[in-house]
């Protein structure tokens, strides 16, 4: 029984009636709740952790039935199994995602109050006006835009974390950019920028919505940052692993100290344009395709965006 007690991925405490600990297992030891050399102590001179030696006094006193409580660093969950059995459990991954969940949705909030104030006052502004204002009207159209875009990309990491899988088809890597930028055609000729396409027609077997989600993304950051007149070079190649798209721009750059947060929702560090949702989403569409992304940057100089594809 002891050994496949020591199996479990949770901890398991049995207590005499006058508090002396009859077994521990294995769980309990090695992440140091409890001592190695604890049968036949006291609960209170076993235990290592002040607040479940307090819930073990009061439930031996019939007085509590759980507690959850930090233990060098991870965050456990103690509760009576009855005739003296208590259970704990790691819910440190738990605690975690329950945080990202609240910081997440305080996130959505804010980023969603602060366009609908905007289109709020726009329209309250237009209607005092004995005239409507062509001006007023298209600010707050542009407002809305920005909260489809948000409401989509929300979409669009919900998805990814649903566990869809991803689809399989061969097609053309070199065309698959080539209608990115005939995308962006618009943006590229307002800032003057001079854009290059090198590289072999290649085919990939991939799932192509997603691999153009992704790959836009970075492209719309190449024109989004970049300075008038300056230069995108997207070169394709191939090794004996990978199928590489690198995206290079002539823009302001990202400064070193924001660099390991950029694949985080809604950061955008200092230079934020936009919702900071861009690069959390190629990130995750990246890790849902089995591929890489990585970023190289220095700032006031350029910025250089590589995927690599299976």
């Amino acid at each position: 029984m002891e050994s496949i007690l020591d199996r479990l991925r949770m901890g398991i405490v049995l207590l005499a009636q006058d508090g002396s600990v009859q077994y521990a297992n294995k769980f309990c030891k090695e992440l140091k709740l409890i001592s190695q050399n604890c049968k036949g102590k006291k609960y209170y001179e076993a235990l290592r952790n002040l607040e479940l030696i307090g819930f073990v006094g009061e439930l031996l006193e019939g007085k509590s039935k759980s507690l959850e409580f930090w233990h060098q660093g991870k965050f456990y969950r103690a509760f009576s199994l009855g005739e003296g059995a208590i259970q704990i459990e790691d819910r440190t991954e738990l605690w975690k995602f329950k945080k990202l969940q609240e910081e997440f949705v305080a996130t959505v909030s804010h980023e969603l109050s602060t366009p609908l104030t905007a289109i709020k006052g726009l329209i309250e502004a237009n209607l005092i006006r004995e005239t409507p204002s062509v001006e007023l009207l298209n600010r707050a159209l542009k407002r809305v835009e920005d909260l489809e875009k948000l409401v989509e990309s929300i979409r669009t990491l919900t998805l990814l974390d649903a566990g869809e899988k991803p689809l399989k088809e061969t097609f053309s890597l070199k065309e698959l950019v080539e209608w990115i930028l005939e995308d962006f055609r618009g943006e590229i000729t307002q800032k003057e920028l001079k854009v290059r396409l090198v590289g072999d027609n290649m085919e990939v077997e991939s799932d192509k919505e997603k691999l153009y989600m992704l790959l836009k993304n970075l492209v719309e950051n190449a024109i989004k940052y970049n300075k008038i007149g300056g230069s995108i070079t997207i070169r394709l190649s191939r090794d004996n692993r990978w199928t590489k798209v690198a995206i290079e721009d002539t823009g302001r750059g990202i400064p070193k100290e924001d660099l390991p947060l950029i694949f985080q929702p809604f950061f955008g560090g200092k230079n934020k344009r936009g919702m900071g949702l861009g690069l959390a989403i190629s990130k995750r569409i990246a890790d849902f395709l089995g591929a890489e992304i990585n970023v190289r940057s220095k700032e006031g100089e350029g910025t250089i965006a590589e995927v690599c594809i299976p």
